[in-house]
């Protein structure tokens, strides 16, 4: 039975303890077939930092430890990829090539940045995609230039002038839209696909954090669903999100998962050379790196598994980042707890727990 496992965001600072908490989450991805994440960063040395609220970028030689860890393909569609321009870029994908890393979710151009991957998996090929509607300026793919796989989004305020009189200073509700054009390249590159793959996986960098959202708007936005079941219906059959850095719900649709956000996998303190940017330093709020917290450091584990007769199966291996940002996996009552959650947190799904993992419920 196949197995590609899946996981959220990816950004390395520092060599990888020999933990044996740390050995037991290299096991588990070393035993799937494939395993799937999203390099949250420019690999390199090299170029000038865009002009943006927050630069991240990775030294290449610690590309190793996302293979040891056993990484086969990794999606770039983020809104960091682009921190530190074309030329880091470009970089990034040399040294993904050189360790005999895949990609998806970004290229020369917009052809190459919806371009899939295929893995041949037993008698099954699966093919993966990224997209992202997290856009940094500048960094979507276009004909002739680099970039990420955009799906970018219209916003509009909703300002109630009777809830503003009893709750003066109050922030307006966000409704959100995305770009027709945009979710139609994307279906057309799943439709695409879809002929010549059993399976899709595709990853959505996407969402709102919970601190930059209003309490009474806390969840998803509007264009999540939207482009969710619209990926869905083209054939899309696993949809695993980030960006968020913390667990968000699951929504079965049409018999299919869409993860929102599998939060945070292995995340470091940003130790770049920016910390401190013009725009961050003009902005009228700010994030401490004091704010990583229970919500920043739970995260889930996808396994998915097809079996013989090409039936899907989704297992969740629970597990928690410590304070440096590695994950360790989580098992008994504190998986238990977890799990439990999510299921709380998903009205359009339902996942059970047994034996130290989730089980999520297709039909």
């Amino acid at each position: 039975m196949p197995t590609i496992a899946i996981v959220g965001d990816i950004f390395p600072q520092a060599p990888l303890p020999g933990s044996a908490e740390l050995a037991d989450v290299r096991n588990l991805l070393r035993a799937a077939d494939v395993a799937f994440g999203n390099l949250e960063t420019p690999v390199s040395t090299r170029g000038a930092p865009a002009e943006k609220w927050i630069n991240m970028r990775m030294p290449p030689d610690l590309l190793a430890e996302v293979r040891d860890l056993g990484f086969d393909i990794l999606t770039l569609a983020n809104n960091h990829m682009l921190d530190f321009g074309e030329l880091a870029f470009r970089d990034t994908l040399d040294h993904l090539l050189a360790r005999d890393l895949l990609c998806v979710g970004a290229g020369l151009d917009l052809e190459a940045a919806w371009r899939a991957e295929i893995v041949r998996l037993g008698e099954f090929k699966v093919a993966f995609l990224g997209a992202a509607s997290t856009l940094s300026p500048g960094s979507a793919a276009a004909e002739g230039k680099p970039g990420v796989a955009p799906i970018r989004v219209s916003e509009s305020y909703q300002v109630d002038p009777h809830a503003s009189l009893e709750q003066p200073g109050s922030a307006p509700y966000v409704h959100t839209c995305a770009w027709r054009e945009d979710v139609e390249r994307a279906i057309a590159a799943v439709e695409a696909v879809r002929r010549d793959a059993d399976f899709v996986i595709l990853a959505m960098h996407w969402g709102v954090p919970p601190f930059w959202r209003s309490r009474f708007q806390d969840g998803l936005a509007d264009y999540q669903v939207e482009v969710g079941r619209a990926l869905i219906d083209a054939g899309v059959d696993v949809i695993v999100g980030h960006h968020p850095h913390s667990l968000q719900e699951v929504e079965i649709y049409r018999g299919r998962p869409i993860f929102y956000s599998l939060g945070n996998f292995v995340f470091h303190h940003n130790r770049g050379p920016v910390r401190d940017t013009p725009v961050s330093r003009h902005a009228p709020y700010g994030v401490s790196v004091k704010r990583r917290n229970r919500n920043w450091s739970e995260t889930i584990i996808v396994l998915a598994e097809i079996a013989a007769d090409g039936a899907l199966s989704c297992t969740l291996q629970p597990a928690l980042l410590d304070a440096v940002g590695n994950p360790r996996l989580l098992r008994g009552d504190e998986a238990g707890a977890l799990i439990a959650r999510l299921d709380e947190l998903s009205p359009n799904a339902s996942v059970s727990y047994r034996d130290g993992r989730g089980y999520l419920h297709l039909d």
